[in-house]
């Protein structure tokens, strides 16, 4: 009996464990959107308080997150952290779809065969009717359409010539980001942030 006794006891531990670390990530969180981790150079004349994230990560840390970005805006998107972490890495990518054309089914089907002329073309009697002689099986070929989607890197701050993404998508999409904080020897801790700027425009508005 003493033994189910201590289960509330374990499970208020248990909640209380739990609460403090989500307090902990969420003030770790809450320390790093304060800090200018971006040059007023970097940011230009967009705003970032819609969709930035800041995190504190680690040396050899990944970290991958998606946003949406809407159709007919113009975006700034960059990557940046705290000099004691070193080099930070990202790579942005956004998924392609195609459409193709395929055989959905293939059925046997009988149809007229009816009169031609020597260039081809069909020949009519008196009531302007074409002119039957027969009738042959033929396959009848349904199609339909297929859906692929792949995923297309965008930007890889390795090989990118700015160290920043400008994008203005033709319809509203999902993006990926992924983070790599340089591995070292001696691990620190730090602010990245992930900064997603949005230009507004006097000619479109949001569009989903």
């Amino acid at each position: 009996m003493a033994k189910y006794n201590n289960i509330p006891n374990l499970l208020s531990r248990i909640t209380i464990i739990l609460l403090l670390l989500f307090i902990s990530l969420n003030a770790n969180s809450q320390n790093c959107s304060k800090k200018k981790l971006a040059s007023k150079e970097m940011r230009l004349d967009f705003d970032y308080r819609g969709q930035s994230l800041f995190n504190e990560m680690a040396n050899g840390d990944t970290n991958t997150l998606k946003l949406v970005l809407y159709s007919k805006q113009n975006y700034r998107i960059f990557v940046v952290g705290e000099q004691k972490l070193g080099k930070i890495d990202y790579e942005i990518i956004v998924p392609r779809k195609k459409f193709n054309r395929i055989v959905k089914d293939v059925k046997p089907k009988t149809v007229t065969v009816y009169k031609k002329d020597p260039n081809g073309f069909y020949l009519y009697n008196t009531d302007g009717k074409r002119i039957p002689i027969g009738e042959k099986n033929v396959m009848d070929t349904t199609w339909t359409r297929k859906t692929t989607t792949t995923k297309e890197m965008v930007y890889n701050s390795k090989t990118a010539e700015f160290p920043y993404w400008h994008a203005t998508p033709n319809k509203t999409q999902l993006i990926t980001i992924k983070v790599y904080v340089e591995k070292t020897e001696k691990i620190q801790k730090g602010c990245v942030g992930v900064y997603v700027g949005l230009e507004y425009s006097n000619i479109y508005q949001f569009r989903r």
